[in-house]
């Protein structure tokens, strides 16, 4: 998992996105060489006379499409902390959803809360509502991030 720390005037941003082993130009250069390799196999199978073979070629390139995509989604996930003045954003866009909810810097509070079967994440609370992250990153990301967030809100 990667985190990275962007400072701007006036403002601080953690932004935490999972590893991307296949970037999108190359995962369409493999789809395109996996989509030559299997039409011109499948067709060599069809002129020898062996044409049920096209069906599972298909049927191989439907999975393959269906796997990369799932790896497309999961690739576009991220997870950003913005402390800007007095204002805390925290967007979150996961697989399962997105969010956003704003804090008053001056006001929040940050802890690592987890059950034992969990994985203790970042959490930020202000007057009874709550923002957890940290799904995207290792353990020893999150103490980090905690130890720094708590630093730069304290008055």
């Amino acid at each position: 998992m990667a985190i990275t720390t962007r400072e701007t005037a006036g403002a601080r941003e953690w932004i935490a996105r999972p590893n991307r082993s296949l970037t999108p130009a190359v995962r369409r250069g493999l789809i395109g060489l996996i989509l030559a390799a299997n039409t011109l196999i499948g067709l060599g199978f069809w002129l020898a006379g062996a044409w049920p073979v096209l069906p599972f070629a298909g049927l191989e390139l439907l999975l393959l499409f269906v796997a990369l995509r799932a790896v497309a989604r999961r690739d576009a996930a991220f997870e950003s902390i913005r402390l800007e003045g007095d204002r805390l954003t925290v967007t979150r866009h996961l697989p399962e959803g997105e969010s956003c909810d704003r804090f008053h810097a001056g006001w929040a509070r940050v802890s690592l809360e987890g059950e034992p079967p969990d994985v203790p994440l970042v959490c930020i609370r202000s007057h009874g509502r709550r923002a957890r992250v940290g799904v995207l990153m290792t353990p020893a990301q999150r103490h980090l991030l905690a130890m720094d967030l708590r630093q730069r809100l304290q008055p």
